[in-house]
This record gives structure tokens, sequence and C-alpha cells, in this order.
């Protein structure tokens, strides 16, 4: 460098990194656009945004907005400006050519991308909040309607999708009641009556028609998931439709045959040792084998919930933190510090879930967790059964409840199984 040079820069002759400095506000960081760091720059981006937009929608949609400038990962939002398609939803409500209403985004076909950002402005008082499960199931009822042709047994089950499924539905979001797999069972409900009535269609006959002969070949010749008509049954029978039937109830599973002990550390041992695999399957499957742990309670771990200290790290799936072994223990700290799937935009104070979900502020579907699962060969109930068992002729039966999120009659039931020995077991099997 010559000498004049390196007078007026000492710090570059010297070796060292030039730091740069945004010309709006002075902090020294790599800066994301030319003189300005990222949070200028995502600062001047959405200024323009709103000075384009129409003034009545940018008023509306203010709390996002503002929520989305003071983000605690500016460049998380100007990589989702860039690519996602919730921002381009996000400038036609700026710019009022979409209605900021929950109707006017049904009308978006843009994916998940209309979750997320409808999920968001929810959060942030842009939308009040609304009973999506009965709006999506809505959406699912319509589309069924269109399998069954024009005539009375459309109109019966459209009446009994509307005043009974999605009306139960909505009565059981309203009193808090509602599960994440609500939805998926009213869906059930009406996907297989509408199956029967296709049948019935098929053979030329309409619900009046229908005989108990009928109905009892219709469920012998498909499906597991066919005794859910028994809600349509009864509910037909009530109002005259048709005569009173039976509909015999599915057979409960009440055992499954553990895991093979081989085959359970093999598994383990994939878990642990194939870097292809995604890393929440990884952490997921290895919590299922070790510790026997639900997957409703597994996919609403938290970050939290994980804690390094003096070298150790402890992860909280019941009262108490459990100490993890290694490999594990480096696993679920890779994952804790992995970026979620989403970027936190709004800096909220939401749970950082282990294992997000598609919408900004759930976690993961236990049923999406379970098909990832088995798809690396997983069966959750023949695993946690074998891990339960392991657990159980080593532990009281109180920490055992803890543990597996169990009541205590039933960790006393494992405990007693498990020091029983495998003949008599096999026995009672």
């Amino acid at each position: 460098m010559p000498a004049s040079q390196c007078a007026a820069d000492p710090l570059r002759c010297a070796g060292e990194t030039v730091r740069q400095v945004c010309r709006g506000c002075g902090a020294e960081e790599n800066n994301y656009a030319v003189g300005h760091c990222a949070r200028c720059a995502l600062r001047i981006r959405l200024q323009q945004a709103g000075d384009a937009g129409d003034p009545d929608a940018v008023e509306a949609l203010s709390a996002y907005l503002a929520a989305l400038a003071q983000t605690t990962n500016p460049r998380t939002v100007l990589q989702w400006m860039n690519k996602k398609g919730s921002y381009e939803t996000l400038l036609e409500l700026l710019g009022g050519t979409l209605e900021v209403t929950h109707e006017a985004l049904d009308t978006v076909q843009r994916g998940q991308s209309t979750i997320y950002l409808r999920a968001a402005l929810v959060r942030h008082g842009v939308l009040p909040e609304r009973h999506e499960q009965s709006v999506s199931l809505a959406v699912f009822i319509d589309r069924e309607m269109l399998r069954l042709p024009d005539g009375p047994d459309r109109v019966h089950l459209r009446t009994f999708a509307i005043w009974k499924v999605q009306h139960d539905l909505a009565r059981a979001e309203r009193q808090g009641r509602i599960k994440r797999t609500s939805q998926h069972f009213a869906r059930t409900k009406i996907r297989v009556s509408t199956d029967l009535l296709l049948w019935l269609s098929e053979q030329h006959m309409t619900l009046p028609d229908l005989r108990q002969e009928h109905l009892d070949y219709w469920l012998t010749d498909g499906s597991s998931q066919r005794p859910r008509v028994s809600t349509f049954i009864l509910w037909a029978t009530r109002r005259g439709i048709i005569k009173p039937l039976t509909v015999p109830s599915a057979a409960a599973r009440t055992h499954t045959h553990p895991l093979d002990s081989h085959q359970r550390l093999q598994m383990l041992r994939t878990l642990l040792e194939d870097e292809s695999l995604d890393l929440r399957d990884r952490v997921a499957g290895c919590l299922v084998l070790l510790f026997a742990q639900q997957i409703s309670r597994l996919v609403l771990l938290e970050k939290d919930d994980i804690q390094a200290t003096q070298g150790r790290v402890f992860v909280r799936l019941g009262r108490e933190p459990l100490l993890l072994p290694e490999p594990l223990a480096t696993l679920i700290l890779r994952l804790r510090q992995a970026h979620p799937p989403r970027g936190n935009l709004a800096g909220s104070t939401e749970p950082e879930w282990m294992f997000a979900g598609l919408r900004l502020d759930t976690a993961m579907h236990e049923e999406v967790m379970r098909r990832r699962l088995r798809k690396l060969g997983i069966t959750v109930r023949a695993a946690r059964s074998s891990a339960a068992l392991q657990l159980a002729q080593t532990l009281p039966a109180a920490i055992l409840a803890d543990l597996l999120g169990v009541d205590r009659s039933t960790a006393e039931d494992w405990t007693q199984l498990a020091n029983t020995d495998w003949a008599r077991y096999a026995a009672a099997r």
C-alpha cells in the first residue's frame, strides 16, 4: 500500500478489517444495501411500500408494519420480502386492491404463505381472531359436495355437514375445547358419509333405500375409517330419513408388539449417525426410542426446555430436567440453535418451538410428525412400548409417570409388566 494511503488509513495498513458504517443510523456492521445496514434498509423499504400504498390500508396495517420494522432479525424480513408469496399479498393489501379482511384473504391462492400472513395479522391485531378450523371445514364441505350428483342425497349431506359437523366444531372452538385433531375427525365423518352416498348412487339407490344388509356390506368392503359414518347414520335416523340401523364400533387397538431390542438400537444408531436425515426427525425419533415420548407432548417442546450447563445438556420432558447422553445432547443443541423454517418477523414473545410448524404461531402438527417418523421406519406406538418397558425396569413408578406423561396407575402397570418374565408376557399377550 502506498505511504499516503497508509497514513490516511492506518487500520487498513495494520491489516485489520475496516468496518462499514451505516449512513442512516451510524451502526458499524456489514451493510445490507449500499451504505445502509439491514435494519435501515428494511425501514426504507417499508417506508416506500407505505408511501405507495392506499392511506386507509396503510393505517389499518400500521401495527403489523411497525412490528416488521422492530424485528430482531431484519435480514430475515428482507429475505422474506424477496422470496415469499405472502409479501406479494401484503403489497396488495397495502395498495388497496385487496381488502384487509379475512374474507379477502380467503380468495388468495398462494397456499401456506397466506396462512402464515393471516396468522401474523391476527397476532398483531390487524385482523380479528376467527375460528379457522370451522372456516377451513366449510371449504372442505363445498369440495365434497361436488363429488355427489344433484339430488336429495346431496341436500342431506350438506345439511348434515353444516348443521351437525361444522356446528359442533364451531361450538367446541367457542368453548375452548378444540383439539388439533378436531378438524381431521370432522373431515373424516363427512368424507365417509360422502363415500356411502356415492356407493348408494352406484347401486341405483338413495339414502332412504339404505337397509342394514346394505350398510353391513359397505362397512366390510372398505377402509377402517368407514365405521365413523355412525354419526351420519344416527343423524339421518333421528330425522326420519332412514330406519334405525346399527354401525358396529371400530375395534379398539389395545396392544401393539414392542420393537425388538436389536431393531430399536439399530434405529437409534441410524438417527444418531446419519447426517443426511433431517435434524428434527433425528431428535424426535431419539426421544421416542429412548424416552417413550408421546408425539402430542414432543411437538410442544420449546427451545427454553433445553438447557446447557457446565458441559451438560438437560431437557425438560416432565417436571424435572433430564440429563441427555451424548451424542443426543449435541444433536438437540444443534436443533435448538438452528434457525426455524419461518423467521420470527415481528420479534414476538410467542414460544420458540423445537419442532416448528408452517404457521407463524404453531408447533408442528402431531400427525405430520408421525408421518415423518413413519417414513424412517419408526412406528411410534411400537417404539414407545419398547422404550417404556426398558425404562420401567429401572425407574420408580412416580418418576416414570412424570417422564411419560401418564398417570401413576398406568406407570405402575408398565413397571409390573417390565418385571414379568418374557414367557409370561408372551402368554398374557
